[in-house]
């Protein structure tokens, strides 16, 4: 009885460790736990207090609001309106990995996997997504999409980088790791920590030396860090799950073409301001955020003259992300929130020959081969076995994975050629108002 006591004591007692509190829930701790804990921890103490830090006996935990110390957004070349906004990486909604990672039986590519939400989390709490963005082939780094440190804000206007911050070295040191994988591995720079030169990289930029054990490596070329998971993870909606999720009170944006973005400055807490060029002219986009999360906007034209936009904290909608707002179980089906029109935020891919618009035959020639992709030599594909399969990597390969349950018109639990080319073209038919048989003008904005 005395020592059921004691295992009781045990059992919810805390222990800090730097900035990281240990806390044991269903399990005895064990000094090689806090040891682990406390190992992690070190990287990520380097930006406390805006980074906290908590482990359990199974996981480690990184809450932030995902808000760099860096200036954002700079540099970047193709803007779709979006801007930083602070999130609540917190609580129930905080970063999570395994403690003590596990090799997989089967490693999965973010060639062919994990296309939406992020795959690492930085030492200064801001989420790393894959490089390659959620069409499955653009390289967001080649394409001019980043800024100088590597990020820029998502469709939640959540900042977040496609490659590793390296920079961060000059804060954290050269032996400690820049971030971590969300399978668990630590990811260094592009030396060893004791700054031996890298060698004998796989295929995921990782390796296993003695004193470390598996790991990884940022690069300067593609896949800039974790190319894959090592460690065993849950991929649902083609994204590391559970992961947190983002939110914006205001619906998304559009892409500003033309436009550069040449300027960030923090005015004061929860106040900034971008600077951007197009066609001449010098804009900005000034906004605060109140105490409750609503976000006040003032856009300034080239002349002077500003509008305001004010959007309330309680209107937030979520952007990418996998712990809530209305995932199905079963892994398919859309995100949440108000989205544009599929055809028309995903029409340059879509346009083949780069003409500046989306035809029938550029459309069903896209289906036939997302669907034979993943049906091979089938005459159908089965819904069972799509979460299992790589992502076809052209637009509609996404976006069958994405909406495989309203494809299935009949409900057999599979999707026919015919099913596909149907669903696709009734889009598209919405889309064309003119009758012409192609997108074009203002039939592409929305």
């Amino acid at each position: 009885m005395k020592s059921q006591r004691i295992w009781g004591l045990i059992l919810i007692g805390i222990i800090a460790v730097g900035t990281t509190a240990y806390t044991t829930r269903s399990k005895p701790r064990t000094d090689h736990a806090v040891e682990r804990a406390a190992t992690i921890a070190r990287p990520f103490a380097k930006f406390a207090p805006a980074v906290k830090t908590h482990a359990d006996h199974e996981h480690f935990f990184v809450e932030s609001d995902g808000m760099p110390a860096h200036k954002m957004m700079v540099g970047i070349k193709a803007w779709q309106q979006q801007v930083p906004l602070p999130q609540k990486y917190t609580g129930n909604n905080a970063w999570q990995f395994p403690l003590f990672p596990t090799p997989a039986k089967e490693p999965l590519s973010a060639k062919e996997h994990f296309f939406r939400g992020a795959i690492a989390i930085a030492a200064n709490g801001v989420p790393i997504f894959n490089p390659i963005k959620n069409d499955g082939r653009t390289d967001t780094f080649l394409a001019g999409e980043l800024d100088e440190f590597g990020g820029h804000s998502g469709q939640g206007d959540d900042y977040h980088y496609h490659i590793l911050p390296m920079h961060l070295e000059k804060a954290i040191g050269k032996g400690l790791p820049v971030a971590y994988a969300l399978d668990g591995y630590p990811i260094f720079g592009l030396t060893e920590p004791d700054g031996s030169a890298v060698k004998g990289l796989d295929r995921f930029n990782g390796h296993t030396t003695a004193a470390l054990g598996y790991h990884y490596h940022g690069s300067l070329t593609y896949p800039y860090l974790n190319g894959g998971f090592h460690g065993e993870v849950v991929e649902q909606e083609g994204q590391v799950h559970p992961q947190p999720r983002a939110s914006s009170p205001r619906p998304p944006t559009r892409p500003l073409r033309g436009a550069k973005i040449v300027g960030f400055e923090t005015v004061k807490p929860g106040s900034y301001s971008v600077t951007y060029t197009l066609a001449g002219e010098t804009r900005k986009v000034n906004y605060t955020v109140d105490k409750d999360g609503g976000v006040t906007f003032e856009f300034v034209d080239g002349q002077g003259r500003s509008t305001k936009e004010t959007y309330s904290g309680g209107d937030r909608r979520g952007g990418r992300g996998g712990r809530g707002g209305g995932s199905r179980p079963d892994g398919l089906g859309p995100p949440p929130g108000p989205r544009k029109p599929w055809l028309v935020d995903h029409a340059k891919e879509l346009d083949a020959d780069r003409n500046g618009e989306v035809s029938k035959s550029e459309l069903s020639d896209q289906c036939r081969e997302a669907f034979k992709g993943y049906a091979g030599e089938a005459t159908a594909i089965k819904l069972a076995a799509l979460q299992d399969r790589p992502t076809v990597r052209n637009a509609i390969g996404g976006f069958v994975k994405v909406h495989a349950k309203e494809l299935d018109q009949n409900g057999d639990g599979s999707i026919t050629e015919k099913e596909l080319i149907d669903s696709m073209m009734r889009m598209f038919d919405k889309q064309d108002r003119d009758g012409d048989g192609k997108l074009s003008g203002r039939e592409l904005e929305g």
